[in-house]
């Protein structure tokens, strides 16, 4: 600390300016000068890289606000996208029963057809052959009644005495049926 005194009660002008004070007036000048100039030039130009800045930065917040709502919309679209997907879905899927509703219905059909035609194939079948086993045993009574009758009569008949009894008993057999 008596260093700093020493060296402050040499200074002429105090501890607080410098030893010249012309160099003070003439800096103090010089720096107002500068001051002056840059306020006058320069002022304007960094005024408007000021407010090109602003500017930019506004531009990007309205891009950005721009982006968003296109974001927003195509977000909305997908989501309208999604639930036609699913209506649309579900309509496929009531085709998709509908389509087999109609096709069992169909099959049942077919099937109720297929079965009346095979029972009516089959009657028709029954009936014919029940009409030739009629015709064969037709044939075989005849044969043994021609065989008993002659055993019967112990006698060869004529050929019309024989038809006539022929037809007699199929007729006795027929009836028993």
């Amino acid at each position: 600390m008596s260093l700093l005194t020493i060296l402050a009660s040499e200074a002429p002008n105090g501890p607080w300016l410098p030893g010249d004070l012309n160099e003070v007036i003439w800096g103090s000048l010089a720096f107002l000068i500068v001051f002056a100039l840059l306020w006058k030039f320069a002022k304007a130009p960094v005024a408007k890289a000021l407010a090109g800045r602003t500017q930019r930065i506004a531009d990007e917040l309205g891009e950005a606000e721009q982006a968003r709502v296109a974001a927003e919309a195509e977000r909305d679209r997908i989501k309208a996208a999604l639930a036609d997907s699913d209506a649309e879905a579900a309509r496929i899927i009531e085709d998709a029963r509908q389509s087999a509703d109609s096709l069992r219905t169909d099959l049942a059909a077919r099937a109720e057809a297929e079965i009346v035609a095979l029972r009516e194939r089959a009657e028709s079948d029954l009936a014919t052959t029940r009409s030739q086993a009629e015709a064969d045993l037709s044939g075989e009574v005849s044969r043994l009644a021609l065989g008993a009758t002659e055993q019967v009569v112990q006698s060869t008949l004529d050929d019309s005495a024989q038809q006539r009894l022929i037809d007699d008993y199929i007729r006795q057999v027929g009836n028993q049926n």
